[in-house]
């Protein structure tokens, strides 16, 4: 501690109230329970597969696997299946490389353009002027 020591008469207060406080079964049980929970490796997996795949990859995976799923049910032979499988990788793999290279395209328009409002703002700012 920083300050001076706690006085006889302080000490016994907070005693007292640690006492009180250990009467409640809840809270201490809550208490002793809170903390860093062990991490979920599901979660984190889904987590960052979430932050991986955008909503059109998501929402193409969804449609052709419905379409193919539905002509394959109809006409369940080898070589439809074969061809459905193909066509179904091949526009998953297309959504996949065209949100790529919009993202990549979209990063690349952040960093060469620069707001000469924003950039105005931030000279204000009198953390960013030097000191005279």
């Amino acid at each position: 501690m920083d300050g001076p020591a706690l006085s006889g008469w302080e000490r016994r207060l907070l005693e007292e109230i640690e006492s009180d406080l250990r009467q409640d079964t809840r809270l201490d049980r809550k208490l002793s329970t809170m903390g860093a929970k062990s991490p979920n490796r599901v979660l984190g997996a889904l987590r960052a597969a979430g932050r991986r795949i955008s909503a059109g990859v998501l929402l193409t995976v969804l449609v052709m696997t419905s379409i193919c799923l539905g002509i394959g049910v109809r006409t369940p032979t080898t070589g439809v299946l074969i061809a459905l499988g193909v066509v179904w990788a091949a526009s998953v793999a297309a959504a996949v490389a065209a949100t790529e290279l919009l993202r990549r395209r979209r990063g690349g328009r952040q960093t060469e353009a620069v707001d000469p409002a924003r950039e105005e703002r931030r000279e204000r700012r009198p953390w960013d002027r030097p000191e005279a």
